[in-house]
Parts: C-alpha cells; structure tokens; sequence
C-alpha cells in the first residue's frame, strides 16, 4: 500500500470518509475507530494509542471502551500490541491501531482525492 502520493490530510480524510460510510458497526464502536484513525500518523499508519487517550477523546468509560475494543479486536478492525512499563513493577501498557486489512481496504477503495 504506497501512500506517498497522498498527503497526510488526504489519508486521514480516506480512513474517516471510509470508517464513516463504508463500515456497518453501533455509534460507539466507530466513534473509537474514528478517534483512532485522527490519531493515527499519516506516514507510519500507526497510532499507538493507549486506552487513556479513547477515554479523553471519546467521551466513553474505559469499562465501556474495554468492552468495545475487545469486540473490535475479534473482528479484526483494530489490532492491540502490549508493551513493556518503563517504571519497575507497573504493568505492561496495551497500544491500539486501526488493522492491516482496513487500512489496506480504506487507502485502496477511496481513489477519489
């Protein structure tokens, strides 16, 4: 998927229009996909976003957000990686990203910028 040619407002533009139109999920589920996909950095195609960060821009409970995220997750439209705490003793921090397959399905189908 080469994305060098768009710039990073087209790219969000592309995961936003794509997430907003394209994907049949409640309100809540694609509020966080959409508070992912504005996270998400426009070359790396990476957000890194802990839970903290959905739970301050999506108006959501973390209760609410966990169980969300563990739907999504199962049906493959995020992908979460576990990542060691710097400070001894604390437990590891979960990052999440939008998946392989729906940014791959966002940047290809929308040719349109």
């Amino acid at each position: 998927m080469n994305t060098s040619h768009l710039s990073p407002s087209q790219i969000r533009l592309q995961l936003w229009d794509h997430i907003s139109r394209e994907i049949r999920l409640p309100t809540s589920s694609k509020i966080l996909l959409l508070v992912i996909a504005n996270l998400t950095d426009p070359r790396s195609l990476r957000a890194r976003i802990p839970i903290s960060l959905l739970v301050v821009h999506s108006g959501q409970s973390e209760t609410e957000i966990n169980r969300l995220l563990s739907t999504l997750e199962t049906k493959q439209w995020i992908e979460s990686m576990r990542v060691p705490n710097e400070v001894r003793g604390r437990p590891a921090v979960t990052l999440y990203n939008l998946s392989a397959p729906l940014l791959h399905r966002a940047l290809s189908n929308n040719s349109r910028t």
